[in-house]
């Protein structure tokens, strides 16, 4: 019996370390450190391959200019981390997940690329997407940071009578690139934490919209972290004019895009 529980504690104790160093412990650990303004902390998760490319105090000011844009928005509005996918190769691991608000009106990916050295996990970069990692690394769905948004209840008709694909496929098409499409496409404002950095380049945003040709859902899938919210923000102005398909309105999916030159 004693065997047995040595044992047991043995392998409690192992699963426990499993655990504290796992990729998303890291992640998690982060963002805390960010929500708390604490960017010495932020900095020190950081692997010596991330140091010796951009060195440290760049990284430093970088985890500061996070900080500081992770207080702004969480002093406004709750925010919470949803969808997380952990996916682990060798030596190298990818966390992503979608920074949302409570009430679902901004959303911005994050992706978040680490390599394991002296034991932890450290992190290499943090993006919207992950250029370290060429190819898709396998992914596990693990439990969130924070609190999970409730999903959304199904609606009355889809309660009743379960739809088929091809009915679906009427509900629900793809626009590609919406820019030429939109009756109105206001510009996105140029943050100030942007400029300070001279942050620049093309922001690529998901949109869904509506019958009415309003968007209904905005979301970064590319371009610089403090360049998204701006950008998903003018999205969500946009409007269309309503599409339809057999003489029947329909959802609209697909992208726009936003240019951002430095000042």
């Amino acid at each position: 019996m004693k065997a047995k529980h040595l044992f047991l504690t043995a392998l409690f104790l192992l699963t426990g370390c499993n655990l504290i160093w796992s990729p998303t412990a890291t992640v998690k650990k982060f963002m805390t450190a960010a929500q708390k303004g604490d960017s010495d902390a932020m900095t020190q998760l950081f692997s010596s391959r991330a140091i010796s490319r951009d060195g440290i105090e760049k990284i430093r000011e970088s985890n500061q200019l996070f900080a500081k844009m992770t207080q702004t928005a969480n002093s406004r509005v709750k925010y919470q981390i949803i969808n997380l996918n952990e996916g682990i190769e060798d030596n190298i691991a990818r966390v992503s997940f979608d920074y949302q608000t409570e009430d679902r009106t901004y959303s911005t990916r994050l992706v978040f690329t680490l390599s394991h050295e002296g034991g932890a996990w450290k992190i290499d970069s943090i993006g919207p997407e992950s250029e370290d990692i060429k190819g898709t690394l396998p992914t596990t769905t693990v439990p969130m940071l924070t609190q999970e948004a409730p999903p959304t209840p199904p609606s009355a008709s889809e309660t009743a009578q379960p739809e088929t694909k091809s009915a679906l496929a009427v509900k629900q098409i793809s626009g590609g690139m919406l820019n030429d499409k939109a009756i109105s496409l206001p510009k996105p404002q140029y943050p100030q934490v942007a400029k300070a950095v001279k942050a620049s380049g093309t922001v690529v945003i998901q949109v869904l919209v509506d019958e009415n040709g309003n968007v209904v859902e905005a979301r970064a899938i590319s371009g610089h972290p403090l360049l998204q919210a701006a950008a998903a923000a003018a999205a969500r102005s946009a409007r269309f004019s309503p599409t339809k398909l057999n003489g029947q309105p329909v959802k609209v999916r697909g992208v726009l895009t936003y240019q951002f030159v430095a000042e």
